[in-house]
């Protein structure tokens, strides 16, 4: 059972990563090409992986460095007011570009489906980076989108020269195959925590029929720490030379899923800046994202105070 009595920050947590605008439709089912479906816009705001993980911590009252660039568009403008609204202070600015959209696409199954204009979120330099004050002995979450193009490669050369004491969080995301190889090799030297679905372990370890065992191993070889997820069936922790453990879901009513795994990548940074365990914060996680599936859009995510009510309410 998860107590947030004990969740009190001990450790920095930076956020690096996008802010996109993110227009939400609901249809029956998707346009063949060439096709022509109808849809109902069921809302209009700003999300992106690292600010529905951004705002999740802030909810829970977490401080959270705001790696997280503002465009000079009206989609920046949207960003720089939700930012503010959660308590997020805007401290990377890109005066040329606009911050990124995304049109997601909701079917009944609660299937979604993306299509992203990048932005600002694309474009990452040195002296950018330099102005967030990351100390030692800080968590930085990177979302796998920010890694994909041929712009982040300062930040890509940012996250490799981490002090050693910095515990790196990624989230590769559904663009991991298109991620440089050679990078995937050097951050795993740096002993990163990975939150993964089974087809991205899959592909990062080139085998279609990798399975939970596999994850084993794979943490045991390269001294990397799992959250090897499996949506409704949880997700199983897996740490270097331990057992794994499993973590069940919550048996809650899915209105949709967008935002659940940002949201649960919030809820484990909640408990690892706190000092918890890795299994712990994972608990946390799903608690965070349980309530997020129960709610319409991105913006669920639950404060501490709706937490708490929440894990009151769910059956022993």
């Amino acid at each position: 059972m998860v107590n947030l009595k004990n969740l009190n920050q001990a450790l920095p947590v930076a956020i690096i990563g996008a802010a996109f605008g993110d227009i939400i439709l609901t249809m029956k089912k998707l346009p063949t090409s060439g096709g022509d479906e109808v849809a109902r816009e069921q809302s209009k705001q700003i999300g992106g992986c690292a600010f529905n993980v951004a705002r999740s911590l802030a909810r829970l009252g977490i401080e959270v460095i705001n790696g997280i660039p503002v465009g000079n568009g009206p989609w920046g403008e949207m960003t720089k007011k939700a930012m503010q609204q959660e308590g997020l202070v805007p401290l990377l600015h890109n005066h040329q570009v606009d911050n990124g959209w995304c049109l997601a696409m909701v079917e009944p199954d609660k299937e979604r489906t993306f299509i992203t204009v990048e932005g600002c979120e694309q474009y990452w330099c040195e002296d950018q980076l330099n102005q967030l004050d990351i100390s030692d002995g800080s968590l930085v979450y990177v979302s796998g989108y920010e890694l994909v193009d041929e712009e982040s490669e300062p930040l890509k050369k940012w996250l490799l020269n981490l002090d050693p004491s910095i515990r790196i969080f990624v989230d590769f995301g559904p663009r991991f195959a298109e991620i440089d190889s050679v990078f995937i090799t050097q951050l795993l030297a740096k002993k990163p925590i990975l939150t993964i679905n089974r087809d991205e372990f899959k592909l990062l370890v080139g085998d279609n029929e990798a399975s939970i065992v596999d994850a084993h191993k794979f943490a045991d070889a390269q001294g990397v720490s799992l959250i090897y997820r499996l949506d409704k069936h949880g997700a199983w922790v897996i740490e270097p030379l331990c057992e794994a453990i499993n973590i069940p879901a919550h048996n809650v009513e899915v209105v949709d899923t967008i935002a659940a795994g940002d949201s649960h990548c919030g809820g484990v940074l909640a408990g690892l800046c706190s000092g918890w365990s890795l299994a712990d914060s994972a608990r946390l996680g799903n608690a965070v994202a349980a309530v997020v599936v129960s709610t319409e859009g991105a913006n669920g995510a639950p404060t501490k105070s709706e937490l708490e009510t929440f894990i009151a309410n769910m059956p022993n």
